[in-house]
């Protein structure tokens, strides 16, 4: 019989069980932001303590969680980590074939305005290299460009980690959003959370370029350059929506920061600052020379058109389609696979549904109308009637025996099951000619969700053709052809870059780990369950939950994973829609990209300032909380009074 999850398993208190499922993360915080610890040890001391809790203090039986972490292991690898490398790959070979540097010095040599070339290194530039790399290399890169035009290195590092927060949420071709919808249940590619974050960071990127610039010179100086600040702002949102909105998740950092750089030179061919801007400490505006031709220029950006193409191509539903013909195998996971028991009630609660679900049936079949369009519908409700109350018979010999699962109820729920599905297909249909017909099943479909359990499927997906990652894999050979680079070298290229990812890919593995186990467990759920105490205002604290947990990974992806989880739960019990707190959790999370340990450590390095970590998180700090509140409020605008904005 499956294994049934429970969620007060301490004391039977919320209180304390939530406090006790709360530990792994808060083992990841101590290990991370007290000890300093490395990620991929703090993730695993946090996989081991959540594998002792789920064991003893939720009684899930030692084979279910370790098969449910090597659940979360296997699909951190393929394909989230799969997409990681092969885009780290794609970038390395790049910068070995020199066309990096091209692209660096060409954007560079635009102008002398400091202003400016802030809007193209940190937010454009910083932008494409999140959508193409993630990881931390935008602010290494940029940051280091910036310092070399002549910011001074504490201006460079804090511009460049502000201007990096409208693109985290799609970085690393859209990593964090694939990520999370696997652990919300989402099984779509992430198109879903996709569109619901082209309604919320669109608005910041247009904010963010203006943002930027007055953290540089002020306000009043910001307006002399407000058509760059507009241009930038206005074409990277427009592009970024509609990529997220219509395409998906992987090309809309590629795709807006493109554009906006398009956008932003071709402007400057016919509009320039009447005074260049420069810095107290500067005696004149100076500009990055460079000898390379617009051929060059343009072959150094094929990688990156060949990215695009190679991606948007595999996302063609035909091609998707026919790749997976040859190259997916779905594989059960034996030993998981359906062993696993949600909503499980006990029999007296089981007789309370039971009635909800008869009052909800005869209400509805006495309100359909007399004609053959409803005449399944409600051949289907009689039933449905009917295996209820021998449903009832079965609770009633049950009374007293808790939430059991036995082999009486188990078979009674089964045809219940069954029957449900045929409802939402017969509804389905209903709407196609009626509308309204989803509005009038719904009260009877909320009662039957309700009241019937789940086995929870643990199926791995191997979609080695089909996967994003494949398709960037091609344009990263084809670029090697490009750049020039020999077999040998390509070669030398992709172990240096399997060498130099295998602590993030222990990292990724690890934290999936975690977020498939306490799913597993039930401990994601309890913890939802307590934050309905928040109730109304809990799309308030929902951005707050991805911001901390990006602070304290240095990744909105492994923030996501972790805090995914609880973000869906927690909507469903308190009847909010899930993609909104979903999508709210990495909206919030890139504002704590800027005030996270890895990535003051990574813009102090590339600047100059090891050691003054502390000086640049005092900078940014300020930034990140202004910022996350202008989210908090955005998502708590859409779940009353937005509504429309949730797909």
């Amino acid at each position: 019989m499956p294994w049934i999850q429970v969620y007060t398993p301490v004391g039977e208190s919320l209180a304390l069980s939530a406090f006790v499922a709360s530990i792994p993360l808060i083992v990841i915080f101590v290990c991370l932001a007290v000890l300093q610890m490395k990620a991929h040890w703090a993730a695993l001391l946090a996989v081991a303590s959540a594998f002792l809790i789920a064991v003893i203090g939720w009684g899930m039986p030692a084979k279910l969680g370790a098969l449910s972490f090597l659940n979360g292991v296997a699909f951190g690898l393929l394909p989230v980590f799969y997409i990681v490398i092969a885009t780290i790959f794609l970038y390395n070979i790049t910068v070995k074939g020199g066309q990096f540097e091209i692209i660096r010095a060409s954007l560079a040599g635009l102008t002398a305005d400091r202003r400016i070339q802030a809007l193209l290194i940190a937010f454009c530039f910083g932008a494409f290299i999140e959508g193409a790399a993630g990881f931390g290399t935008p602010v290494a890169i940029a940051g280091a460009t910036l310092v070399g035009l002549g910011f001074r290195p504490l201006y460079a590092a804090g511009v460049c980690l502000v201007a990096n927060t409208a693109p985290v949420a799609f970085g690393a071709i859209g990593i964090p959003i694939v990520a999370l919808a696997a652990v919300m249940g989402y099984n779509d590619d992430g198109m879903y959370l996709s569109k619901m974050v082209a309604h919320q960071l669109p608005f910041i990127s247009i904010f963010i370029p203006f943002y930027v610039t007055v953290m540089i010179c002020g306000l009043k100086r910001t307006w002399e350059v407000m058509p760059a600040v507009l241009v930038c702002g206005v074409t990277f949102a427009l592009f970024q929506y509609l990529t997220a909105f219509y395409v998906g998740p992987y090309l809309p950092d590629i795709t807006a920061s493109l554009a906006s750089l398009a956008a932003l030179v071709i402007l400057l061919r016919f509009w320039q600052p009447k005074e260049n801007f420069v810095f107290a400490h500067e005696a004149a505006a100076t500009k990055e020379s460079h000898n390379y031709s617009g051929s060059q220029i343009i072959r150094a950006w094929t990688p990156y058109i060949f990215l695009t193409v190679m991606v948007m191509l595999w996302g063609i539903p035909a091609v998707k389609t026919a790749l997976d013909k040859t190259g997916r195998v779905i594989i059960p996971i034996a030993g998981l696979d359906n062993q696993i028991a949600k909503n499980v009630s006990t029999p007296e609660s089981g007789l309370e549904k039971i009635a909800v679900v008869q009052t909800e049936i005869d209400s509805l079949s006495a309100s359909l109308p007399q004609d053959a369009t409803f005449a399944p519908a409600k051949t289907l409700l009689g039933e449905i009637k009917t295996l209820e109350t021998g449903m009832a018979a079965v609770e009633q010999q049950h009374a007293g025996q808790g939430a059991v699962l036995s082999e009486a109820r188990y078979a009674a729920f089964q045809p219940l099951i069954a029957k449900n599905t045929e409802l939402k297909t017969a509804v389905k249909n209903l709407e196609k000619a009626n509308p309204e017909a989803a509005a009038q099943f719904a009260p009877l479909t909320k009662a039957l969700n309700g009241q019937l359990p789940s086995l929870v499927a643990a199926k791995f997906n191997l979609n080695y053709l089909s996967a994003a990652g494949t398709a960037i894999i091609v344009a990263a050979m084809l670029s090697a052809l490009v750049c020039g680079l020999s077999f040998a070298s390509t070669l030398a290229v992709a172990k240096k870059t399997a060498f130099d990812m295998r602590f993030p890919a222990l990292t990724i593995a690890s934290v999936l780990g975690l977020a498939y186990l306490m799913n597993a467990s039930g401990m994601t759920n309890c913890l939802g369950l307590a934050f309905t105490h928040t109730g109304h205002w809990f799309p308030l604290i929902a951005p707050i939950l991805g911001w901390l947990g990006v602070f304290l990974t240095g990744s909105d992806t492994s923030s996501n994973v972790l805090f995914g989880g609880l973000q869906k739960a927690t909507a469903d019990n308190l009847g909010l829609n899930p993609v909104l707190t979903g999508a709210a959790n990495t909206s919030g999370g890139v504002m704590g990209k800027m005030i996270s340990p890895q990535s003051l450590a990574v813009a102090t390095a590339a600047t100059g300032m090891v050691g003054q970590e502390g000086s640049l998180f005092r900078f940014t700090l300020k930034h990140s909380i202004f910022l996350t509140a202008i989210i908090c409020i955005m998502v708590y605008l859409q779940a009353y009074y937005l509504q429309w904005m949730i797909p």
